[in-house]
C-alpha cells in the first residue's frame, strides 16, 4: 500500500475517532460532576448549552422505563402513568409495552441511561470520517451541539433509534440482498417502536423492482396487522403526542405560519373575523413557504455538478445523507419535534461535507452553506440564550429550517430519480412515446452484478 494512502487512512480513522472521543470525554465529565456532588456547576454547564435540566439525568429513560414498570403491575400507562416522575402518560407505540416483561424499571435509570449514551457515543465512530480541518471542526461542533447534549443528556429513546437507523444505514452497503433486507427489517422494527423511523424505507428504493416490492408489501403487511392488533391503544396515545408553543426549540413546518397566524389574529382582535384573518393568514404563509421549498428544490436540483458531487460521494456518506434528510424532512412536516430529534442531522452533516468537495463552485458554496446553517441550527437555543434572541432570531431561525429542509428533499429527489424504478420508468414511459427521455445519472452505490458468463446484470 503507498505511503500516501496508508496516511490517509490514519487521517480518516484518527479524524472518526476524534469527535467521538471528545464527546466521550464530555460525556464522562459530566457524569463525574453530577456524582461528585456538584450539581449546581452541572446545572450550570447545561443551562450554558441551552438545556434546562431536570433534576437528574436521564429523565427520558426514567419515563419509558415506568411504562414497563407500571404495566407489569396491571396499570394502564397511556391516560397517565403513576410510576413516571412527571406522571406524563405513554404516547409512543404499544410494542414498547408489550416488552413489558423486560425486568427493567425505574431503578436502573441510571444504569440505562449510561449504556444508552455510551453506545450512542460509540456508534458515533460508524459515521463517515471528516475530511480536512474544516469538515472536523463543523463536524465536532454538531457533535457537541446543544441538541445532541439534550438527548444524551435526557437518554431519550431516540438515541436507540438513531442506532437501529444507522444500522439500517450501514447494512445497505452491503452487497448481499439478505443483509440488506434484514437492514429495512431493522427500520420496520423502528417505525413500530417510535412511528417516524418509517422514512427510513425510503433507502429501499435503491433496490431492483422485485426486491423493492418484496419490501413494501411486506411493511405494509406488518403495519396492517400492528393496527389490527393495537389500534385501540394506538387510538388513544397518538392524540397524546407532544406538542407545545410555535416559539421553543420545537422544529416544524408549521411554527414559522402557525406563530404569524396567531399574531395577526391577535392584532386583528376584537374584529368578529379575527379568528378567520388569522386562518387565511397562516394557510396562506404555508402555503407560500412550501411552494417556496419546492422552488427551491428544483433549483438546487438543478445546480451544475450536483448529480456527480452526489456520485463521487462514497457509499456511506450518501446512503446516510439520504437517510437523515428523509426522517429529518419527515419529522418536519408530519408535526412538531423536540429539539433532541435534531440528533439525526449528524447522518446529513457528512454528506454535505462530501458534496462541499465537489468539481464546481456552485455545489461547494451550497453544501457548505447548508451545513454551517445545519450546525447553527443545532446551536439553537445555546444562541437564543447567549444572545437574548427575540423575534427577529426566531424568524431567522425558522427560515433556516426552511432552507435547510428544502436542500434535504433535493437531496431525496435526486436519490430517488437516481433509483431503479425512476430510471427504468423514464425509460419506459420514453420508449411510449418514441422518444428519449432524459434521467439522472446512476447511483454509484446500484452496483451491477453481473453473472458468472457476463449475463444481464441486476442493480443491487
Amino acid at each position: 500500500m503507498p505511503h500516501k494512502t496508508r496516511l490517509a487512512m490514519t487521517y480518516r480513522h484518527l479524524a472518526r475517532i476524534c469527535t467521538a472521543a471528545s464527546a466521550l470525554a464530555v460525556f464522562l465529565a459530566m457524569s463525574w460532576l453530577y456524582r461528585q456532588g456538584y450539581t449546581e456547576t452541572y446545572y450550570a454547564i447545561l443551562r450554558g448549552w441551552g438545556i434546562e435540566p431536570f433534576r437528574f439525568p436521564f429523565v427520558d429513560a426514567s419515563g419509558w422505563l415506568a411504562a414497563w414498570e407500571c404495566t407489569r403491575q396491571g396499570v394502564d400507562v397511556i391516560p397517565f402513568d403513576p410510576c413516571d416522575v412527571l406522571q406524563r402518560g405513554y404516547s409512543s407505540s404499544p410494542l414498547w409495552l408489550a416488552l413489558a416483561g423486560v425486568p427493567l424499571g425505574v431503578a436502573d435509570t441510571t444504569a440505562v441511561g449510561w449504556i444508552l449514551g455510551l453506545a450512542f457515543i460509540a456508534c458515533l465512530t460508524l459515521l463517515p470520517a471528516p475530511l480536512g480541518a474544516r469538515a472536523l471542526v463543523l463536524v465536532t461542533a454538531a457533535t457537541m451541539s446543544t441538541m445532541v447534549v439534550f438527548a444524551v443528556e435526557r437518554a431519550n429513546p431516540d438515541l436507540l433509534l438513531f442506532m437501529l437507523v444507522l444500522a439500517t444505514g450501514l447494512l445497505a452497503e452491503s452487497r448481499l440482498w439478505g443483509a440488506r433486507l434484514l437492514g429495512y427489517g431493522i427500520a420496520l422494527f423502528a417505525a413500530l417502536l417510535k412511528y417516524y423511523p418509517i422514512v427510513v424505507l425510503v433507502a429501499a428504493f435503491r433496490e431492483r423492482m422485485a426486491v423493492l416490492l418484496t419490501v413494501i408489501l411486506s411493511a405494509v403487511a406488518v403495519l396492517v396487522v400492528f393496527w389490527v392488533v393495537c389500534h385501540d391503544d394506538l387510538a388513544r396515545g397518538l392524540p397524546t403526542i407532544a406538542a407545545g408553543p410555535y416559539n421553543t426549540d420545537l422544529f416544524a413546518a408549521k411554527n414559522l405560519p402557525f406563530l404569524v397566524g396567531m399574531l395577526v389574529e391577535v392584532a386583528a382582535a376584537p374584529s368578529p373575523n379575527a379568528g378567520v384573518v388569522g386562518w387565511a393568514m397562516a394557510a396562506g404563509l404555508y402555503a407560500a413557504l412550501f411552494g417556496a421549498a419546492l422552488a427551491i428544490c428544483r433549483r438546487v436540483l438543478l445546480v451544475p455538478g450536483l448529480s456527480a458531487a452526489v456520485a463521487a460521494l462514497s457509499e456511506r456518506e450518501r446512503t446516510l445523507m439520504v437517510i437523515g434528510s428523509a426522517v429529518i424532512a419527515g419529522c418536519f412536516f408530519a408535526g412538531q419535534s423536540i429539539g433532541y430529534r435534531g440528533i439525526y442531522l449528524l447522518l446529513v452533516i457528512p454528506g454535505l461535507l462530501g458534496l462541499s468537495r465537489g468539481a464546481t463552485p456552485a455545489v461547494r458554496v451550497l453544501s457548505l452553506a447548508t451545513a454551517i446553517v445545519i450546525v447553527l441550527l443545532m446551536w439553537g437555543e445555546a444562541l437564543r440564550r447567549a444572545l437574548d434572541g427575540g423575534f427577529g432570531f426566531w424568524l431567522l431561525r425558522e427560515l433556516g429550517w426552511w432552507w435547510s429542509v428544502s436542500v434535504m428533499l433535493a437531496v431525496l429527489a435526486d436519490f430517488l430519480r437516481a433509483s431503479p424504478i425512476c430510471r427504468g420508468a423514464a425509460a419506459w414511459l420514453g420508449g411510449a412515446s418514441g422518444a428519449i427521455l432524459p434521467t439522472a445519472p446512476e447511483i454509484s452505490g446500484q452496483r451491477r452484478e453481473r453473472g458468472r458468463r457476463g449475463g444481464r446484470g441486476r442493480y443491487c
